[in-house]
């Protein structure tokens, strides 16, 4: 995206905020608009991946023997139009992915800006370089209508989520699948008849759930983590998970552990590290008092990770009780957020409202075991980093 296409784009921005889609955008250069070819970019496929649409990653080369195709539609000033989206890598150099729209040039021009949009089946496409559909979007008319059918149909999602969770509620306590941290979380994943996995996509049709316990007086407990990433080993000075419990770890229940908690600021915990932040090289390390940069990340990833995991997101507080030794959860309070603010990200690890937690030890057979690198927010600062939130309290 060039400079011109983004100071384009900046103007409607908040009119993309306020109907609170999932979009990307392309830009359809003279050479593409002649080949038929477009450099389907990092933004685009990622789009597209998180959808559940595509994953070039996955994708063979050849475009007659692995080219997938999917429906799309372009939306125009006063009509949609159907077209088809061609997706292939070609057996040349690195089989770098292509995306084309077949149709597209009779209703638009070389150099043609365009945002993508979608349901999770179909993309939409609309030119924000046309000048009546610019007017269209910004007058709030057809082209703006058609995208508010697609936000609608997110809230409809939400509804739905909502009263299930509600239902739920009014079963009451129940008793806990299985013990430990993990109980609250399992539970409510059985009731929803939502399968355990480790993935980094959200939970519930493109929500992200989180689960935390709370008190009798129903304040928070913990903190809840926003997502794992992995230290960018080739670049840190320590190159594996291994590598950091022989150097930093401690003994404990017999067996060698790094669980520890970071924090920016110069705050140095009990096995001498903390977190450094470099807003000029756009980057996050972890420091030792001592031996200096242990590990590092580059922000712009950790934004990706954000952004990927909590689009949307129901962060559900459960009441809790133990009868016979037992744990039982009833889950009553429900904190919906939407669209976290990356740009603030930084300045919340600077100033140690977001941290760090470290999950690791060496397993009886000397390997490493970590349960990841989670970077954690306490609920009372949520507003910090998600700009809509809305409460629901069950009980009422």
């Amino acid at each position: 995206m060039n400079k011109d296409n983004w100071k384009e784009l900046q103007e409607y921005l908040p009119l993309f905020f306020e109907l609170n889609l999932d979009m990307s955008f392309l830009f359809i250069t003279e050479i593409g608009y002649e080949k038929g070819i477009i450099d389907a970019t990092i933004p685009v496929r990622n789009f597209l991946k998180r959808n559940n649409l595509h994953n070039y990653e996955t994708q063979g080369q050849g475009q007659k023997e692995n080219g997938a195709t999917l429906d799309a539609k372009l939306i125009l000033p006063t009509e949609t139009v159907d077209l088809e989206c061609s997706l292939y890598r070609p057996k040349t150099k690195k089989g770098d992915p292509r995306i084309w729209f077949r149709k597209i040039k009779n209703y638009c021009e070389a150099n043609s800006f365009i945002a993508l949009a979608t349901d999770k089946k179909i993309v939409y496409l609309i030119n924000l370089s046309d000048e009546k559909t610019i007017h269209s979007l910004s007058s709030k008319g057809y082209v703006y209508q058609e995208l508010l059918k697609l936000s609608e149909e997110k809230q409809n999602i939400a509804r739905e989520l909502y009263n299930k969770i509600k239902a739920i509620h009014n079963k009451g306590f129940l008793q806990t699948v299985v013990s430990g941290d993990t109980g609250v979380g399992m539970t409510l994943e059985k009731e929803l008849q939502i399968k355990p996995n480790s993935s980094r996509k959200p939970d519930y049709k493109g929500i992200e759930i989180k689960t935390y316990r709370m008190n009798k007086h129903k304040k928070i407990t913990n903190r809840s983590n926003l997502f794992s990433k992995t230290p960018d080993w080739r670049n840190s000075n320590y190159h594996s998970s291994k590598e950091l419990l022989e150097e930093f770890g401690y003994e404990s229940n017999g067996r060698i552990n790094l669980k520890c908690s970071l924090k920016a600021n110069q705050i140095i915990n009990n096995q001498g590290l903390y977190l450094q932040t470099d807003f000029n090289e756009n980057m996050l390390y972890v420091m030792h008092q001592s031996k200096g940069e242990v590990v590092q990340w580059d922000f712009e990833e950790l934004h990706k990770s954000l952004l990927k995991k909590h689009p949307e997101t129901f962060w559900i507080g459960a009441e809790t009780k133990i009868v016979d030794n037992t744990e039982y959860f009833r889950y009553s309070k429900i904190t919906h957020t939407k669209n976290p603010q990356a740009n603030i990200f930084d300045l919340l690890i600077e100033s140690g409202i977001i941290t760090l937690d470290f999950t690791m030890h060496i397993k009886e057979n000397g390997e490493a075991r970590d349960h990841g690198y989670l970077f954690k927010i306490s609920k009372k600062n949520l507003n910090k980093l998600f700009p809509e939130i809305k409460e629901y309290n069950l009980s009422n």
